[in-house]
């Protein structure tokens, strides 16, 4: 099991699941480097390879828009092909990555992302 480098963010993400009315599967909090911090995974999916993905990934996407000079993301999401949906957002220097259930509400989900993960 994964030990917690962030019990704040850890309780956070963990609220984040509890309300979301079991539209989320995964949720993780990574570093740019891709150092996991906090993690609720409820399918097979190890937390160490998905922080380094998102991290990849992230990595990705602020280099092509800063190529075209239009500043960094404020938030991704991709449709999966099992129609699930996985969203990466910035918060705090972190990124928070989310993995949701099959056929999710998008609107609930975009709103729990404007609520917990807000960048002031």
């Amino acid at each position: 099991m994964m030990e917690y480098k962030s019990p704040e963010l850890q309780a956070h993400i963990e609220e984040v699941v509890k309300v979301s009315r079991g539209l989320i599967d995964a949720i993780i909090v990574t570093k740019p480097d891709g150092t996991p911090v906090a993690n609720v995974n409820s399918i097979d999916v190890n937390p160490d390879y998905l922080a380094a993905a998102i991290s990849a990934v992230s990595g990705v996407i602020s280099s092509v828009l800063e190529v075209m000079d239009m500043g960094d993301f404020r938030r991704a999401h991709v449709e999966l092909k099992d129609k699930r949906y996985l969203y990466v957002v910035p918060y705090k220097g972190d990124y928070v990555a989310l993995i949701t259930k099959p056929n999710p509400n998008l609107g609930f989900i975009d709103l729990l992302l404007d609520i917990y993960f807000k960048e002031v």
